[in-house]
């Protein structure tokens, strides 16, 4: 299964109705885990139910830490939504199975009454989130009402999920969709220097870099933060230039990754494992380029030759001239 989403981990599993049984998803539906912290996890435990007498899903999961797992495709109705009971909102029947007209997103929570708030990663993965599948579906990007939108687990099935999602920020959520769209930069603007290989998830530089000799692509959750930054001239192309490098994970984290530019380096960081940036949500940031990942490589190897010679000249104190180690000669040749 290919990702709807740029940027998510897959785990699929086949607990869906195929195609949506014919029908299309007019609803986002919240729900909360009710255990667990790991989105890697619950997708692992979704898995392990396939063929069981109580096979579950859901389309996509969002960890504590922010982390997005895809286990079943948009085009599919995933089996997450259960039983509709008394005191459920009017617009759901009987006559229409909910997970054919919905898609899912479970949020980890640690708690077996989903009483667990949000952290701050999962929000902003989740608001995002939410966003895209709107704008994918064509989804009303508000409340849910007769004609679509947003809503929990609780609008379907009162008796038995009135705690999913349990505390959820709604209002946030609402001014978050209801700010006007930044501008985006466009390929059209940007086709002397980049080519559209994957519509609106990859662009590959035409232009070599000077320091590799190398063209270079963009990409999924950095290429959208290009983009969409600075919201000047031509925002990503304005701010950080062309990219001198390809997208490289850091070492030592889960998700986090570095690509440097002409101008910069930018970070995805969707946990914070690396760093974060104060008034910017992510996971996206301009990365440090004084410390850490975003540091030019080439600074730590130069950093090893300056010492490497500050050792030979140290040794050469009262050496004869014909001792003198030749990489520093060539220090001070005139040629």
């Amino acid at each position: 299964m290919l990702p709807d989403e740029p940027g998510v981990t897959v785990i699929a599993d086949d607990n869906y109705f195929s195609n949506r049984e014919g029908y299309q998803p007019n609803y986002i539906i919240l729900h909360g885990t009710a255990g667990g912290t790991s989105a890697e996890a619950i997708a692992n435990y979704f898995q392990s139910t396939q063929g069981s007498s109580n096979p579950v899903s859901s389309h996509y999961v969002i960890g504590r830490d922010g982390e997005i797992v895809q286990c079943v495709s948009e085009s599919d109705g995933a089996w997450a939504n259960g039983y509709i009971s008394a005191g459920h909102d009017p617009w759901w029947s009987s006559a229409v199975n909910p997970n054919d007209i919905t898609v899912s997103i479970e949020h980890c929570k640690p708690s077996s009454d989903n009483s667990d708030e949000l952290t701050a990663a999962q929000k902003d993965a989740s608001f995002r989130l939410i966003k895209h599948i709107c704008q994918r579906h064509n989804i009303p990007a508000r409340k849910a009402d007769g004609n679509g939108g947003i809503t929990g687990h609780f609008s379907i099935d009162p008796v038995n999920r009135a705690n999913c999602p349990g505390p959820y920020p709604w209002d946030e959520l609402w001014s978050f969709l209801q700010q006007s769209e930044v501008t985006v930069l466009q390929i059209s603007q940007v086709s002397q220097y980049f080519e559209e290989i994957e519509k609106d998830q990859r662009w590959h530089c035409k232009v070599a870099s000077s320091l590799d000799g190398k063209q270079h692509d963009i990409a999924y959750g950095l290429l959208a933060f290009y983009r969409t930054f600075g919201q000047v001239g031509l925002n990503g192309l304005s701010i950080f230039g062309l990219p001198t490098s390809d997208e490289i994970h850091v070492p030592g984290t889960k998700q986090a990754a570095i690509q440097f530019m002409e101008r910069g380096a930018m970070l995805y960081d969707p946990g914070n494992e690396v760093d974060g940036v104060p008034g910017l949500p992510g996971p996206c940031f301009p990365a440090h380029i004084d410390k850490g990942p975003g540091q030019d490589p080439r600074i730590a190897t130069l950093t090893k030759q300056v010492t490497q010679l500050q050792t030979e000249l140290q040794n050469c104190n009262g050496t004869k001239p014909s001792l003198v180690p030749a990489s520093i000669k060539r220090l001070f040749s005139r040629t």
